[in-house]
């Protein structure tokens, strides 16, 4: 019947006929679908790969400094519309984002997600010790669930002042000290030296000073004060940017009363010891005496 038609001179428009039905009732992996609009944001979705990581269970490791900014990444490869990224905090299992919505009233967690970027990074601001711990990025597919785990440790950048809790110059001499700045995963903003109350690093009036600071994985500071003065003995104090001050006393004397200053201090330790001795002593005999009575 085919034939004779097709023969009969019907076969062009039966032909065109059936061939643009056939999308009406196929796809190309034989499932009935409605073709059209709908298609596009349906199916064509729908064939894309599943989300995937670089891995299932992988494991990276950040490091960030006690009050900065943590940045945990995630990439995630052919996420379809259906699929879902969400970071998770392992040690309570907080939920604290779901896509670009978080879910915590702590306002220093934030996802940063560009259109058609494949990184949906954790933000947090001012980390704090407790941010310390594993985070799980979780990715919904169709198939299941992947995720990949960013270890946080949190730092604290510590700061000394190299040489025992005092330091001895001759008068005239020069008073050289080094700050050693460690545990800092970014370099100081800047280290300040200290005499006393009196910040030094750009001190005109008495001259003769410079600071030359390296930053680096280990910062290092070098304090200079030449043609040291009876007037230059105190505290020197060692600030940086993101730690704690150091600080060390300078004393600056003649030789012969160099010698003087260490036996006083000496004589002072040995005197207290005394002191607390004597104590002692006279508290037992009158427990002693009582006692007998």
């Amino acid at each position: 019947m085919l034939r004779w038609r097709l023969a009969g001179g019907m076969s062009i428009q039966l032909a065109a006929a059936i061939f643009c039905m056939l999308p009406l009732f196929t796809s190309s992996t034989g499932d009935i679908r409605h073709h059209g609009t709908s298609r596009a944001r349906g199916w064509r979705a729908g064939v894309q790969p599943a989300a995937d990581v670089t891995a299932n269970n992988t494991v990276s490791n950040i490091t960030a400094q006690l009050g900065g900014t943590a940045y945990l990444h995630c990439l995630v490869g052919h996420l379809s519309e259906r699929g879902q990224v969400s970071w998770i905090r392992k040690r309570d299992w907080h939920i604290l984002s779901s896509g670009k919505f978080t879910y915590t009233n702590d306002e220093r967690f934030q996802v940063l997600h560009g259109e058609g970027s494949e990184d949906w990074t954790l933000q947090i601001k001012f980390v704090q010790k407790r941010d310390n711990g594993t985070y799980e990025c979780q990715v919904s597919t169709r198939t299941g669930i992947v995720s990949h785990y960013v270890r946080l440790q949190i730092v604290v950048p510590e700061a000394f002042i190299l040489g025992s809790g005092e330091h001895h110059v001759d008068l005239g001499s020069v008073i050289h000290l080094i700050c050693i700045v460690e545990k800092s995963p970014t370099p100081p903003q800047y280290v300040f030296w200290y005499h006393n109350d009196r910040m030094i690093n750009y001190d005109a009036t008495r001259g003769g000073i410079t600071v030359e600071t390296e930053p680096g994985a280990r910062t290092q500071s070098r304090l200079t004060v030449r043609g040291a003065t009876l007037k230059d003995s105190g505290n020197y104090t060692c600030s940086a940017s993101n730690t704690e001050p150091a600080s060390i006393h300078v004393f600056v004397s003649e030789g012969s009363n160099k010698m003087a200053a260490i036996l006083r201090r000496n004589t002072s330790a040995i005197h207290g010891i005394t002191s607390s001795g004597t104590c002692l002593l006279l508290l037992t005999s009158v427990l002693l005496h009582f006692g007998l009575r």
